[in-house]
Parts: C-alpha cells; structure tokens; sequence
C-alpha cells in the first residue's frame, strides 16, 4: 500500500475507448448549497480571438465573437502579452462564484493553444484566463482560438479532478493537486517515465455514464532543443480496484508529442477530470453530436445518420463521409455544418487499440471538414475511432445573452 492510504495500487487495467484532447479541461468540485438557498446558476461563456490584436492592449471581443448565458459587466476582452500569449477577461458578477468549472481552450489553426494557467479572478468580479499558443513546432505563435467556460456542466451529477504537481517523475504514489481551495476529493498519482501516468480517483457509483477527460495544462520544453511540444493525451486503461476507504477507479494516461510521436517530456504537468453524470464540454449554449467511424480498409466509406447518436440534440441531420488518406489519417466532412459554427472542443478516441488520435479543424472557413491522425509507438495505425465534438452555431443577434 502505498502512503496514500485510502487507495490501494493495482496493475490490473481494462482497455476503454476514452478522450484524447488537444483541448483542456478545469474542474471544481461543487460545495453543498446550504438549506434553503437558491443553487448558484448554471454559468456558460464562449469566445472566439482572432490572435492578431495589437500587442500589449485590451481589445473588446465583437458580439458575433462571445456568447455569455449570463450578464456581464463588461464587453469580453482579450489583452495580447506577447507571441503566442493572451489573457482573456470575462467580468460579471456571477463569473468566479460558482466553483465547478469546466475550461476548454482550442487551437483553430495548425498547432496547440492552452491555459497557461488555470481560471484567476480578474481586477474585476469575473474572470481571468491566461492562454499560450504555439506552432506545430512547438514554437510561441499567434493564434486563433475558442476558450468556452462552463460553470455546473450541462447537466448534474458528480464530478472529480486534481492536476499533477509540478517536478521529477517518480514511482511513488503521490497526492494530487486540486484545482483551487474547493476541491476536496483527493486524488493519488505516479509518474514512473515520461508520458505515462496512473491514478487512482475516488469510485463514482451510478448507471449515469462515466466520462474521462485528461490533458496537458502547461508546456515543457524538450531538453537540448527546447522547442516546446504539442501534447495530447488520454486514457489508454482502466480498472475497478478495491481501496482502504470503498472502490477506486484506477486509470492508465499516456501523453504524446503529437507531431512526432514521442512521448511528452518528463514532468509534464496534467489535468485529469472524472465524472458521472456530468456533461464535461456541454453547456446550456452549445450542442453535442456523437458518432462513431468503424475501421476503414477502403478509401472512403459513408457512416448513415442511424449510426449517430445525438445528445442532447442533432448536429449531423446527414451523411457522415470518412475518407482515409494514408495509414492512420483521415478526413471527416459532416453534412450540414454552417460556416459560422465554433467548436469548443473536438476529441478524437482510437477505438479498441491503444493508439492516440488528434482531431483538427485545417480549415477554419470548413468547420464541418475535420482532419483525424491516429498514431502508436511505432507510428501512425489505422484504427476505428470516435469523434465527439461540441460546437455552437453564433447567432446574428444584436444581444449575445438572450437565449443561451
């Protein structure tokens, strides 16, 4: 048994089809409202920054550019610090209060955005989220990007996360972090190489689905080079263990560079977010549509609408085309995408195989033409895969608040 003592460790892994996201998730645990109380309200903001505001200002986010499902005090806005880094501002009085929060930051370029560090209170009532954008090279770059927060989720239930400390890798089971002062479920960890990370997290009970969300939070540099990588990850096990204190849900996360393959640097720092029930990149603004592609052995292949399953409502009213180009990439193109749509998050999930994929919009005037790239140890691989994507159709609206 290792010092943690409330769980106990275990080799035993079940492979699943879990996330690998190029975006990031930060979650809270939410306190008990106290009896008689009003429940904090649902809280859901999303943006788009164009990543070419003049440097070193505070430059106001169009209505077309944000959406916001409560009052703001102030027009969302967006300081650019320098190449590749942003904080963005969103100010009202019901941002920063409610302690579950979901962040999902995303590059609609080639390369990697992500909150540089986690959700800040701004001068403000509000919020402050730093992001860092970076080329396929790993290189500081200017970006375009979707940051969406989401406060309590899209739906109700129970919810975990912690992130790993900063420092060395090592075998010995360590405490995790959680996100901010509310966190109070404690998650162990160990970090035995580089890339690859087991944690054991407090069991969930329910017959509400379980979700897995796990991804880098802030860049390393590679040593001798020092260009910084783009890092995916996700889940390639899990395992049902006893503990010391009930039932532990152990998980098995391996994070790669994901334009070379190799694994993410030694101590590179995680999120990894755990729930029942809960919708972790939903929000009362956007909808979600799911779908999975079966293996492709031919050059093309055409998925019918009955193989989707939409929740909470469809997106894909049409055919779904998969094209595979090469061993381990292909295109999707879903029917019936509107070119003013954004994505708040795109995860690609290699089915039945341990190989990670990356989903990509190439082009952002096309946001229903996606580009998928799965990859092993050994290099890309074909494999089935599953798709799940968020978006939000910007309405053309004088107010962005009405309505979401």
């Amino acid at each position: 048994m290792h010092f943690f003592s409330s769980f106990r460790r275990s080799s035993a892994h079940i492979a699943v089809a879990a996330g690998v996201a190029a975006s990031t998730l930060v979650s809270l645990p939410a306190p008990a409202a106290a009896a008689g109380s009003a429940p904090p309200p649902r809280v859901s903001v999303f943006a788009v920054v164009a990543g070419n505001e003049p440097a070193g200002v505070y430059t106001d986010l169009s209505l077309l550019a944000f959406h916001s499902s409560v009052s703001l005090d102030l027009p969302a806005h967006v300081r650019h610090d320098a190449t590749g880094r942003y904080a963005v501002y969103f100010s009202g009085p019901d941002l920063g209060t409610v302690p579950t929060a979901g962040l999902h930051v995303r590059a609609m370029t080639d390369g990697n955005c992500m909150p540089f560090d986690g959700i800040t209170p701004s001068r403000h009532p509000g919020l402050q989220i730093d992001v860092a954008c970076f080329d396929s090279a790993g290189r500081p770059a200017d970006r375009r990007f979707t940051i969406a927060y989401n406060a309590r989720g899209a739906a109700h239930g129970a919810l975990v996360t912690a992130a790993t400390a900063p420092g060395a890798m090592s075998s010995d089971w360590r405490v995790a972090e959680p996100q901010d002062t509310g966190g109070a479920a404690r998650v162990a960890y160990t970090h035995p190489s580089p890339g690859l990370y087991t944690f054991d997290l407090p069991y969930l009970p329910g017959t509400a689905p379980e979700s897995f969300a796990t991804t880098a939070l802030a860049p390393i540099a590679e040593a001798g080079t020092g260009r910084i990588p783009n890092v995916v990850c996700g889940t390639t096990g899990r395992a049902l263990i006893p503990g010391d204190a009930g039932p532990v849900r152990q998980i098995s996360v391996t994070c790669r560079d994901a334009v070379t393959g190799q694994m993410a640097p030694g101590g590179t720092r995680i999120h990894v977010g755990y729930t029942r029930g809960v919708n972790l990149t939903g929000a009362s603004g956007v909808s979600e549509a799911y779908f999975t592609a079966p293996w492709i052995s031919t050059n093309s292949r055409v998925v019918l609408p009955d193989s989707a399953v939409h929740d909470p409502g469809p997106v894909t009213t049409g055919a779904v085309a998969v094209q595979r180009h090469a061993v381990g990439q292909y295109t999707v193109d879903i029917a019936n995408q509107e070119g003013t749509i954004g994505y708040a998050s795109i995860v690609a999930t290699a089915n039945g195989s341990t190989a990670l994929c990356r989903a990509s919009v190439p082009d952002p005037d096309r946001p229903g033409h996606l580009s998928v790239v799965c990859r092993s140890d050994a290099g890309q691989m074909d494999t089935g895969f599953h798709l799940h994507f968020v978006s939000r159709k910007l309405r053309l609206r004088l107010s962005p608040l009405a309505g979401l």
